[in-house]
């Protein structure tokens, strides 16, 4: 069950809303609160519409709760220095334990047994959806309680700002101050009319974003890439283009959802995603382009090497190990681990010629951002090293200029057109998403911040809303669900 689909939509979502907000006159805050996580534990395992077989997906989750929680109670109340810091040390090595175990045991063992020639068994390991997710934000909350930059909530609230179920999966990264206050206020547990319209808008947005736009992306790019090495030139940007646009809709669908969730429940997530493609760098890139995961890494691994308050050398050094480390964090391939080191490479790039690059117009700084940025997602989406070099290689180092078989690309197992007409389609679809997202003037974050509860709106709402659900029956699931 994603956002994207029947089960949430037309039950889950009203269900929770009816019965969370119906209580609030007649039940204290806690009793809300106990609802509301244990809704958001079945919505992490989906157990009214896919049985119990993910029912130990919610036990991983409430051990990692339990555990960080009482680590982080030994932390604060540990007054004997070394003891304290022994507790804390322990805590991020279990976080970085889960993480490592359930997404890179397989990865690490495959490249030993390249390595020395070995045989060890590989398992066959479920990754935990949203686990990558919520173990940076516990190990974040656990470094502001050695700070003692916080303390440590109650349990109700501390297992409410992990589980909250519009973050849990795909983020936004959150710190404990940006939450939980919400959840200790009082008149955010009634409901507001106001704050429901305008969460209603965006999380419409965001379904088309996902259902409409970036899973019709999705049949283009599954062609493009079964089969990189027939791929010619023309057709191997389009296809590039075409994962480019798609995961932007996915990603920024989702985060569009997440916003516009949480606002229902009252509550204010911070924004994870804000037109990066019209980013004029790297560095601007990463801080529209998944935001909390860059305020993440600068806490998590940034300041702790020391930022930059050592020299440019070790400033340099730090910021490529952020990027490293977002690499690994995507995902257990060396596909993604290169990915991370591109963007690290010219994050660096900038850092040393940033007076330089700041006198190229604008609109140059963002075609080339934006290339580089194409170029690297074909890492990210590649199954391997292989099939991410074939592909490359039609784009920039081709036999000759083709644009043959782009009407591949729009493949149709049920329906087949001519190819005069699925060469149109393609290129037409990329075009207007490539104007939509570098012409036209306003985002959905914009949108939502100027929202007003008028008949225009209203209107725009239910049609975006109608539009999307009559293409939840081909719905996929969101890209970021495999990190």
């Amino acid at each position: 069950m994603i956002f994207s689909s029947y089960g949430f939509v037309l039950v889950f979502l009203p269900l929770l809303l009816l019965f969370y907000f119906g209580m609030a006159k007649y039940v204290t805050r806690r009793v809300q609160q106990c609802f509301l996580i244990i809704a958001s534990l079945i919505f992490y395992g989906a157990l009214f519409f896919e049985g119990f077989k993910n029912l130990w997906y919610i036990w991983l989750i409430l051990s990692s709760v339990i555990i960080n929680y009482s680590v982080s109670l030994g932390v604060q109340n540990i007054k004997k220095t070394a003891l304290r810091k022994i507790v804390f040390v322990l805590g991020v090595l279990f976080n970085i334990g889960l993480l490592g175990y359930y997404k890179y045991y397989n990865f690490f063992l495959e490249n030993i047994n390249y390595a020395f020639d070995t045989h060890f068994t590989l398992k066959y390991i479920i990754l935990p959806l949203g686990i990558s997710f919520f173990t940076f934000q516990q190990i974040a909350y656990l470094i502001d309680i050695w700070k003692k930059q916080e303390k440590v909530p109650d349990f109700m609230d501390y297992s409410l700002f992990v589980v909250f179920f519009p973050k849990m999966a795909m983020g936004p990264i959150t710190f404990l101050k940006d939450v939980v206050p919400q959840f200790q206020d009082e008149n955010n547990r009634f409901f507001n009319l106001d704050n429901f319209s305008k969460g209603l808008f965006i999380f419409a947005i965001g379904v088309f974003k996902k259902a409409v736009i970036a899973d019709t992306l999705g049949s283009l790019v599954y062609s493009a890439y079964y089969e990189p090495s027939g791929l010619s030139f023309g057709a191997a940007w389009l296809g590039s283009l075409a994962y480019t646009f798609q995961i932007f809709f996915d990603f920024g669908g989702y985060s569009d959802m997440a916003i516009g969730l949480g606002k229902m429940f009252n509550i204010n997530l911070p924004v994870n995603f804000y037109s990066p493609y019209k980013s004029k760098s790297i560095t601007e890139f990463w801080k529209r382009w998944h935001i909390t995961l860059g305020r993440s890494l600068a806490v998590l691994v940034y300041f702790p090497l020391g930022g930059n308050r050592k020299g440019m050398s070790r400033t340099c050094f730090n910021l490529f190990m952020v990027f490293l480390v977002s690499g690994i964090w995507h995902g257990a391939a060396w596909t993604f681990i290169l990915w991370g080191i591109a963007h690290g490479i010219v994050r660096i790039f900038e850092k040393l010629f940033d007076k330089q690059i700041e006198k190229i117009p604008s609109f140059i700084r963002i075609f080339f951002t934006f290339m580089f940025v194409n170029a690297a997602w074909v890492l990210f989406r590649s199954a391997s090293l292989e099939q991410a070099l074939t592909f490359l290689k039609r784009m920039f180092l081709p036999e000759n200029i083709s644009f043959a078989g782009v009407s591949g690309l729009a493949f149709n197992t049920n329906i087949s057109y001519p190819d005069i007409l699925a060469t149109i389609y393609v290129v037409s679809i990329i075009l207007i998403l490539a104007a939509l997202v570098f012409i036209y003037p306003k985002n959905s974050i914009d949108k939502y911040n100027e929202f007003q509860p008028t008949m225009k709106n209203a209107v725009v709402t239910a049609l975006l809303l109608a539009f999307s659900i009559v293409h939840f029956s081909r719905v996929g699931a969101f890209i970021y669900f495999n990190f």
